[in-house]
């Protein structure tokens, strides 16, 4: 067998020449290829380097939180009219409070969802940092796209008019004492004409002056309550006994409520304990006669009662407050000049 030795060797230096030029196309692709690669890298970065765009991005989170928010309500007040009728509520309060359990469940997700965008919102802003060109171009993005999106956004509780007519149909039970008497503290009952205190006066009810609190009328008057009621109130002093009308309206409140309270009478409560303590006399001459009152006491009195003119008329109801072992008087000149008297009671002011 005969070999061409010179014809194989060129052979193999044809086949390793061969190999080396694929060897230089793979180098060559593959330097390529970084060159694409690092080039796409940069293009990358630039691009998302934009605070335009980052700004952008950043209110849309904002915007995505307000779409779910809304959803979410929708779902939550929707759920609330459709098993209205299973709750069984017995006061508009009730059905109030129910209908804001179930709002704040959307609330509470959307607090969630704000803050994870205020934290996207750092972060964006945060490639900026120590660029006030950009930062400023980042901001104005922001504020722009942000003030676009709530414009776009529809804001307010949906179905609202739905519930609020639902809330409407229950009518709660009429108002009893313990309703009546927190209704009552900060209101104010006056003196009526003829009465024992001056024009002018009034008690302004604080909490736990209502020592007791009677229904004594009742009337269903439209769709309006009228309550006559007797009152004992008492702060430091003499304890007072009020009767007072009282309106209650419902229309489109949530529960019961005072519409106005009408003064009928006022009388201080009498204890027989400060009898004793003063003493009366008539004084004067004609047109001008005065009671005299002595306090033997060394607490000061409230004396109170009805006088009669010297020249006719009613009796005309009256209460002076005489001080600690002091005189007071009523009537005389320039007043009524007291022909007879009644003293009603001696007590503390």
């Amino acid at each position: 067998m005969i070999v061409d030795v010179q014809n194989m060797t060129s052979n193999l230096n044809n086949l390793e020449r061969m190999n080396m030029n694929q060897i230089v196309m793979q180098k060559l692709k593959l330097m390529k290829d970084k060159n694409l690669f690092f080039i796409y890298c940069v293009l990358l970065f630039v691009a998302c380097s934009f605070p335009e765009i980052d700004g952008k991005k950043a209110a849309d989170k904002f915007c995505d939180c307000d779409k779910e928010f809304t959803k979410n309500m929708s779902n939550e007040t929707l759920k609330f009219i459709n098993n209205f009728a299973d709750f069984g509520f017995q006061t508009r309060v009730e059905a109030r409070e129910k209908s804001e359990e179930l709002i704040e469940i959307a609330s509470q997700a959307y607090s969630t969802c704000i803050q994870k965008a205020q934290q996207k919102y750092s972060k964006l802003k945060g490639k900026y940092v120590g660029n006030y060109e950009k930062t400023t171009k980042f901001e104005y993005a922001y504020n722009s796209k942000k003030e676009y999106d709530e414009q776009e956004v529809k804001h307010g509780i949906p179905n609202q008019m739905e519930i609020n007519d639902l809330i409407l149909t229950i009518i709660p039970p009429k108002p009893n004492t313990e309703k009546i008497k927190q209704d009552l503290i900060g209101r104010k009952i006056t003196e009526q004409p003829n009465g024992y205190h001056r024009q002018g006066w009034y008690w302004l009810i604080e909490e736990r002056e209502i020592k007791e609190i009677q229904i004594i009328s009742e009337n269903k008057q439209g769709n309006d309550y009228l309550f006559g009621i007797r009152l004992i109130l008492q702060a430091d002093g003499s304890a007072h006994e009020a009767f007072v009308n009282l309106t209650y309206v419902l229309r489109q409140n949530d529960d019961w409520s005072i519409d106005f309270l009408e003064s009928k009478q006022v009388n201080i409560v009498k204890t027989g304990k400060y009898d004793n303590c003063v003493t009366f006399q008539r004084k004067g001459w004609s047109g001008e006669y005065f009671l005299e009152f002595t306090n033997h006491c060394d607490v000061a009195l409230v004396v109170g009662g009805v006088v009669l003119s010297e020249f006719g008329g009613e009796w005309e109801k009256f209460s002076t407050v005489v001080d600690a072992s002091e005189t007071g008087s009523v009537g005389g000149l320039f007043s009524v000049s007291v022909r007879d008297f009644q003293i009603h009671f001696v007590e503390r002011p």
